[in-house]
């Protein structure tokens, strides 16, 4: 734990910020928490390196912290009312604060009846909790659970998929389809009582009518909060959780715009502005600051100040989606059909079932994956296949590939300093945080860097602080960096936990240097080999015109021949075999003649390789390819 040097000498403790937030809230207005606690610190004072000391359990900024525990006091003495996320001054603030002109302590708050007579919402689990920990009748803002989950699947009874909202609060509970992934169960399982939660429903709106900002012909994506309320037990069972609700459902759903989340589950940090503002939205009547959220970079292009309009008004209302009757979390579209491990072998993959659901299970685990072997076993090809798998269908919006050159740096990948058109140097962002930046605004949805020849570059200097970040454990704000380059103001950055990084390692190229033992820990590795087997012998064969499944297979064992012969070559070896990729027709291809491409396939990629394998052996070089020559030629 950091000391209070940190702090030049001052730390602030929360009894501090009582005062300067009755000051500031003498105004009478109604403040959001986030914009309360900026004034609060600014009338104490606080330079900005006092600001940004972050508490060791929370990850949340320590003056965030104690400001919130000011408040709560005040609440207690009932100095400040309000709903969740906002606050005003009541008149025994505005007492207090005519009373107590220089200090305002706790001892002074008992003094108020209600303050001593208050008792916390909070259902203790027999753990210790100081009273820095307790806020509100809850845990620390940074550390309450905020739920977003959907009330809309199937009813066996009335065969037929319905809103559940109604009977959930009639009862007192929220429940989880009983067929739901374990997955889903499991985050019931960490619901605690304390925490907030709200049903929602998300759908899109695809014409300008309803939004409150300029569409431009795009489609926009709605999350209406239908009801909220406070958990009040969890018995464990991973299906069901009691609820205190707030409401009935009488008033008409609030809907809030572009950052929302269609799985079935959603707990919401608040580690950033977008996300506060919704848990203000959604538990304490905020309205929502769509103005900022439209200008981030990941909408801006669409309905930012600067966007254009499309000709496209778009066709009728979308239907609602992804309220929870997704039993996985996730709706299928009837335009972007499911794409799974067993589309990758549609797609023309000869590897098993088994190894490519090995593959994706590490890449979900580890959230970073290189694939390695030799030239032309379609270390790419399969690398942006896992992406489309890992999202769930082929959205090319959602897969950003990049290459890798001795030539890439920190400042090309992360951020650096490029010239600007009025000749200064601005703060551009890389490929990385411009890929993080659109994940982190779209957190229900899967986003995949592809990085091809990952390990022709010095990726301990292209990386940076992104090697520790890289961590499936570390993509959190507890665990967020400063950047090299860092914007003024800007907090530790953070990898989103929807990013995965894909990596492709072509094992025989001599100039690449050895991959960091840093990074090789982050990642995990899949090794690929030439797959001549039957898989691959049925692909070609249904795709030439002129042979038989025979006469490929007699390609494949003449290229496996060779391959051997390479892999026991002095200064060769395995890496330096031929892929399958060099022999396998593209998926439309039909009626290849079979002799003539592949002889066009010896001559012109084969063997000048073999010749720089075998440059001091000509001889070599020329009985090798007549071995795959003789296997064409037999099928004629």
């Amino acid at each position: 734990m950091m000391s209070s040097d940190f702090f030049e000498g001052y730390e602030p403790r929360y009894e501090d910020y009582l005062l300067p937030t009755l000051r500031v809230l003498s105004d009478g207005h109604q403040w959001a928490s986030r914009d309360l606690r900026e004034a609060v610190f600014d009338a104490m004072g606080l330079t900005a390196k006092q600001r940004v000391y972050t508490h060791e359990k929370s990850g949340q900024r320590r003056v965030d912290v104690r400001a919130n525990l000011a408040v709560h006091h005040l609440r207690r003495a009932t100095a400040v009312e309000g709903g969740y996320g906002v606050a005003q001054i009541t008149e025994v603030g505005r007492r207090l604060l005519a009373e107590h002109m220089n200090a305002l302590s706790v001892a002074d708050l008992t003094e108020i009846p209600a303050y001593r007579e208050y008792v916390p919402n909070r259902e203790s689990s027999g753990e210790t909790v100081t009273e820095e920990d307790e806020v509100d009748g809850a845990l620390l803002y940074a550390e309450r659970g905020f739920w977003f989950v959907g009330a809309t699947f199937d009813d066996p009874e009335a065969e037929a998929i319905r809103d559940h909202s109604a009977d959930f609060i009639a009862r007192g509970t929220w429940e989880l389809h009983p067929d739901s992934t374990e997955k889903l169960k499991n985050q019931v399982r960490e619901m605690r009582a304390g925490d907030r939660i709200a049903i929602k429903a998300v759908y899109v709106r695809r014409r300008q009518a309803g939004v409150p900002f300029r569409t431009n012909g795009h489609p926009v994506s709605v999350m209406a909060i239908k009801a909220t309320g406070t958990i009040t037990g969890n018995p464990g069972t991973g299906i069901a959780v009691d609820v205190s609700w707030d409401q009935d459902l009488t008033a008409e759903p609030r809907e809030w715009f572009l950052y929302t989340y269609q799985g079935t589950i959603w707990r919401l940090v608040p580690d950033s502005e977008r996300a506060e503002n919704l848990v203000e939205f959604a538990f304490g009547g905020a309205e929502q600051d769509i103005d900022s959220l439209r200008n981030m970079p990941y909408w801006t292009d669409r309905f930012g100040d600067g966007a254009t309009s499309t000709d496209d008004d778009g066709g009728a209302e979308g239907e609602e989606c992804g309220g929870g009757a997704e039993r996985d979390g996730h709706a299928e579209s009837a335009a972007q059909p499911v794409y799974t491990v067993e589309s990758i072998i549609e797609d023309g993959c000869f590897l098993g079932e088994e190894v490519l659901a090995q593959q994706l299970q590490t890449l979900r685990q580890k959230k970073n994956l290189i694939l390695q072997g030799p030239p032309g076993t379609g270390k790419t090809w399969l690398a942006k296949r896992l992406a489309r798998a890992l999202i769930g269908r082929n959205d090319q919006t959602l897969i950003t590939a990049v290459q890798f050159h001795p030539t890439v740096s920190y400042e090309d990948f992360v951020r650096g300093w490029r010239p600007s058109g009025d000749g200064r140097l601005s703060l551009v962002d890389g490929t990385l945080l411009q890929i993080a930046e659109r994940a982190a605004a779209t957190p229900d949805q899967e986003h995949v860097l592809v990085i091809e020849e990952i390990n022709r570059g010095n990726l301990a200097q292209i990386f940076g602080e992104m090697l520790t970040l890289l961590e499936a454990d570390k993509r959190s704000a507890d665990h967020g960096m400063h950047l090299a380059y860092r914007r003024e103001g800007e907090d530790p950055f953070h990898l989103p936990a929807n990013l995965f990084l894909i990596g492709t390692m072509n094992l025989a190229d001599r100039s690449l240097a050895m991959v960091d033992f840093a990074l090789r820990r982050r990642f995990g590795f899949a090794d690929l080999s030439p797959e001549y087997n039957l898989s691959w012998s049925t692909w070609v064969t249904e795709r030439v015109s002129d042979a038989n499944r025979a006469d490929v297979e007699r390609l494949g064992a003449a290229v496996q021949v060779l391959n051997q012969a390479i892999a026991q070559a002095p200064g060769l070896g395995e890496q330096y075999r031929i892929g399958h990729s060099f022999f396998t027709p593209a998926k439309n291809d039909r009626n290849i003649p079979f002799a003539l491409w592949a002889r066009t396939v010896v001559v012109q990629e084969i063997e000048p390789l073999l010749s720089e394998y075998w440059f001091d052996q000509p001889e070599r070089v020329k009985t090798l390819v007549g071995g795959l020559v003789a296997a064409i030629e037999a099928a004629e």
